[in-house]
């Protein structure tokens, strides 16, 4: 299947489920995050679902406030098998690691600060 075609039905899929996931008034849990639920610290990914029920209704910027992590996934996830890191990226293991702690730091330190936890 053609890139193009690929990254086209999973932008189709990613909408329909975001859109289903809006739409449906299905009470849900305080949290789906273990962390969370046992410990009242968020993980780097809470807000996930929050996210994609913001952007099922169309609010963007809720989303982004919810959960910035899971809206720059949401959007790389249908052209990720067209992204392809250099082959030098992966010889070095630390700078990747590093991106992805780097990453991950940022999103949790959103999340607290998001829910009151710091800087409030």
């Amino acid at each position: 299947m053609p890139l193009a075609t690929r990254a086209g039905a999973r932008v189709a899929l990613l909408a329909t489920v975001v859109v289903l996931l809006a739409a449906v008034h299905v009470r849900r849990p305080a949290t789906f995050c273990l962390l969370r639920a046992t410990t009242g610290v968020p993980c780097p990914f809470c807000g996930g679902t929050t996210a994609a029920v913001d952007l099922g209704n169309g609010r963007l910027g809720a989303a982004a406030a919810a959960s910035p992590l899971a809206l720059l996934l949401l959007a790389a996830w249908p052209v990720a098998s067209a992204i392809r890191a250099p082959s030098w990226w992966w010889r070095h293991r630390a700078r990747w690691l590093a991106g992805v702690l780097l990453v991950l730091t940022a999103a949790e330190i959103w999340q607290l600060h998001r829910l009151g936890l710091i800087g409030h």
